[in-house]
């Protein structure tokens, strides 16, 4: 992550020493003494000061209305600047925004303010395209002039040497200045041409073609750009964007920066956090508040040695709880009391319960770290199943155990009413 330093450089931290693993402190990519504070308060957790800030000096834009005019307001914005630095040869302007969804619908609101300005030609062909993670499916008119991205490492034969190379990978950008039946000729970020046939740019699964319209990006693929300016568009509202989205989108620029968000959003969110029937009045200072608690949220991600560490510690927890209560009640049955299941069965709920709630998320995080991780990850994930079948395991080393295992299922309110049964009757045998 940009924010903190993340999973992977704490395993280094750990195995090498802090003072083994080098750091970047501070990168200077704004120009402007102001700018540099913001971005720094985003990423010192000084939230608040940098929204604020951002309002005040109006690259802050809460747009009246729902998705579609934040949409509409993104492109338009997007446009605006372009415009106001046509002398400037050397100006570029970025968009990103949460998910790949935002990122499309506001590429094509894009694609039809490059037509108006003539940046695009007819379309010439329109083919059925998909996403990297083949989660999207979705019809693609190319024309010439289009500007779209790539899902994956992709080679080209170059029009200038008729050599095969790379011509880009995932997350970059290519401008289409042809496009024939066997494929689409690009030009890439430094100038180089190249031809790429449509097989290789087709999924193998699904048949599509992986492209997508490329003048918005997510978050994740716009990492390391940097730009003149960039606007950080959210028309789904901030509430899925933490601090890690609100730093890296709010420091791609060296000059300036825009936040676009959407009032319908930031308002349908204020409500739904409020009482039933609260019927204030909701102002811009309440939206700002909830863009601020937004921004501000910093999940923390765990390496999956520190998920085996939780594992281990549940385990240690079970285990010592079941020998207390069979402890007991082996103290009963030496007393030729018939062993009480109440406590029992209440505790082994207590234990079921705490696997029932870590070990489904405690496995999915297993399986996302890859990598270095993947391995570990993957043992990890054995080790949380082994422990559930160990919790689910019936003891029968005598025959009260076996009767404490055999009621543990039952409800704990059939119990209680068990122990009263057992008191009235020695009330009145008295």
């Amino acid at each position: 992550q940009a924010v903190e330093a993340g999973p992977v450089i704490e395993l280094l931290r750990q195995a090498l020493g802090a003072d083994k693993v080098p750091e970047l402190g501070s990168s200077v990519r704004q120009k402007a003494a102001d700018e540099r504070e913001t971005v720094l308060m985003f990423r010192n957790g000084q939230t608040e000061e940098a929204v604020r800030r951002k309002d005040a000096n109006g690259t802050l834009q809460v747009v009246p209305g729902g998705y579609e005019e934040a949409v509409a307001q993104t492109a338009f914005l997007w446009r605006q600047r372009l415009e106001a630095n046509r002398d400037r040869p050397d100006f570029s302007i970025s968009v990103s925004a949460p998910s790949n969804a935002e990122a499309h619908d506001i590429s094509l609101a894009i694609r039809q303010q490059r037509r108006t300005m003539g940046e695009i030609g007819p379309d010439q062909v329109t083919v059925k395209a998909t996403d990297g993670a083949g989660e999207r499916e979705y019809e693609l008119e190319l024309a010439v002039g289009d500007r779209v991205r790539l899902f994956r490492r992709t080679n080209a034969k170059f029009t200038e040497t008729g050599t095969v190379g790379n011509i880009g990978r995932n997350g970059s950008v290519l401008e289409i200045i042809a496009v024939d039946g066997a494929g689409l000729i690009f030009r890439n970020g430094v100038g180089r041409e190249g031809e790429v046939v449509w097989e290789t740019l087709r999924d193998e699964a699904s048949g599509r073609v992986q492209l997508a319209y490329g003048d918005a990006l997510t978050t994740n693929t716009a990492q390391g750009t940097t730009v003149t300016e960039h606007i950080h568009a959210m028309p789904a509202g901030t509430k899925l964007v933490s601090a890690f989205g609100a730093y890296t989108s709010g420091s791609r620029h060296r000059e300036q920066s825009f936040i676009v968000t959407s009032e319908g959003a930031e308002r349908a969110e204020v409500i739904a956090r409020r009482p039933l029937g609260d019927k204030r009045e909701i102002g811009r200072g309440d939206l700002l508040n909830n863009i601020i608690r937004n921004f501000a949220q910093a999940p923390e991600k765990e390496a999956a040695l520190a998920l085996i560490d939780r594992a281990v510690g549940l385990r240690r927890g079970a285990v010592q709880a079941m020998q207390r209560v069979h402890r007991a009640a082996e103290a009963r049955g030496d007393v030729r009391d018939q062993p009480s299941m109440l406590a029992e069965g209440l505790m082994s709920r207590r234990v079921a319960q705490a696997f029932a709630e870590i070990l489904p998320g405690l496995a999915a995080q297993m399986r996302r770290h890859g990598g270095a991780l993947a391995h570990v990850a993957r043992i990890g994930a054995d080790v949380a199943e082994l422990l559930a079948r160990l919790a689910r395991r019936p003891l029968v080393t005598h025959q009260a155990e076996a009767e404490f295992w055999h009621r543990v299922g039952q409800r704990g309110q059939d119990l209680q009413d068990h122990m009263e049964q057992r008191t009235q009757m020695r009330r009145h045998g008295r």
